[in-house]
């Protein structure tokens, strides 16, 4: 019977593990020896050794003959000593003592201004640094906007209007100026975190933490032209898309013979600039009160009544005629379309696991460790269904809030 190779490739995998843990142990090894480095380090060493050293003086010299006072109490006649507070409850009655005592306060004066300086020094750096957009941003579920242009204030006033929340964790990626940063942040009255560079710039990207972002929209900016902007946004998508595999990401394209170029980078959407405006001019045509209300539907002036939310357990199981009448009666909306949201799919959903052979099958995949996941599933919009249309695979439901009375 011929021997398996499941013990080699177990070992390369174990090898492979033990590697990841070195890489990291050295990067965290690299990191301290650094800091070990810089001079706030040293000068927080200095201070400490001069703490421990002249304690332990203090204690020798004054207190141990005493009995009465420990090490604990040298060390507080230290800390006031050195930062010049002079309370005067503990102090060295012996010569050798207050020669000791000399030695700490004029040493002790000048570590404490050099670290207070050091500081004050570290926390200005950093500040310049955050207004330039140069630092990491450490944020979980915030929204990532790539590229601005004016339509972006629309952007940020409606996600605030349909999370409920007057402010939201704002990641900006672009090439703004701090100037210009800083009166963005102000129109749009919320504190920003600005990340400053070329999106197609891993390492820029990288600092907008797009792992861990909840969205990320990619914006069309006003200073290229229309055919750069569109090479660009590919990109910054291509870039986003492998820092953040799993993120969803919706684009902003000029050009409409683009449109299938953006979306093969991996993004879930693309609008094309000046699409939606071309249709409703169209439909203005007809009438005018087209325009009013699609204002009205997506809230260019006033809160929209365009909204959305899950479908509830025992709503999936209603047929569309009778989920109209429910909700109309009960909450007062009116449902326009269903929607089932983008899902990533797997072989676990195609094969039944009661089958032998495709039970076997996800066995076989387990044990050479080769992932079981086929792609993501686009999602898919049921707009006003018949009557007799079951929710059941439906996820959500879009509706008209209730709207004017008069």
């Amino acid at each position: 019977m011929p021997k398996t190779r499941s013990r080699p490739f177990l070992g390369r995998t174990s090898d492979l593990r033990n590697w990841s843990r070195y890489r990291k142990a050295s990067k965290m090894m690299k990191k301290s020896r650094n800091w070990i480095k810089s001079p706030l380090a040293k000068l927080i060493l200095a201070t400490c050794l001069l703490l421990t050293l002249s304690s332990t003086l203090f204690y020798l010299i004054e207190l141990r003959a005493n009995g009465d006072q420990g090490m604990l109490e040298a060390l507080w006649w230290s800390v006031v000593t050195i930062s010049t507070v002079g309370y005067g409850d503990i102090v060295p009655l012996s010569a050798l003592g207050k020669v000791v005592g000399i030695m700490v306060m004029l040493s002790g004066i000048g570590l404490l201004s050099a670290l207070t300086g050091n500081l004050a020094s570290l926390l200005v750096e950093r500040h310049t640094q955050k207004r330039k957009g140069l630092l990491m941003v450490k944020l979980s579920g915030h929204v990532i906007i790539v590229g601005w242009n004016p339509y972006g204030y629309n952007l940020v006033k409606t996600l605030r209007r349909h999370r409920e929340q007057d402010t939201i964790d704002l990641v900006l990626v672009n090439t703004l100026s701090p100037e210009q940063r800083d009166e963005l942040a102000h129109r749009l009255e919320q504190d920003v975190h600005f990340v400053s560079g070329v999106c197609a710039n891993e390492a820029v990207a990288a600092r907008s933490s797009p792992a861990r972002a909840g969205v990320i929209f990619i914006l069309c900016p006003e200073d290229l032209n229309p055919a750069e902007v569109d090479q660009q946004n590919i990109y910054a998508a291509l870039t986003m898309r492998s820092l953040a595999p799993k993120v969803p990401i919706y684009a902003e394209v000029m050009l409409a013979e683009n449109r299938e170029h953006l979306l093969r980078t991996g993004v879930d959407e693309v609008i094309t600039r000046g699409e939606m405006a071309g249709n409703i001019l169209g439909l203005m045509g007809t009438t005018p009160a087209f325009y009013p209300f699609f204002q009205k539907l997506a809230g260019s002036l006033t809160p929209g009544l365009l909204a959305y939310r899950p479908l509830k357990q025992h709503e999936r199981e209603m047929n569309w005629g009778s989920f109209l009448t429910h909700v109309r009666q009960q909450e007062g909306i009116l449902p326009l379309a269903l929607f089932q949201e983008s899902k990533d799919m797997s072989l676990q959903d195609i094969l039944d696991q009661e089958s032998a052979l495709d039970h076997f099958i996800l066995e076989l995949f387990s044990s050479t460790g080769q992932s079981t996941q086929l792609g993501s599933q686009q999602p898919r919009v049921c707009v006003n269904p018949g009557d007799d249309k079951p929710l059941a695979g439906f996820d959500a439901v879009m509706f008209l809030q209730g709207g004017e009375t008069s």
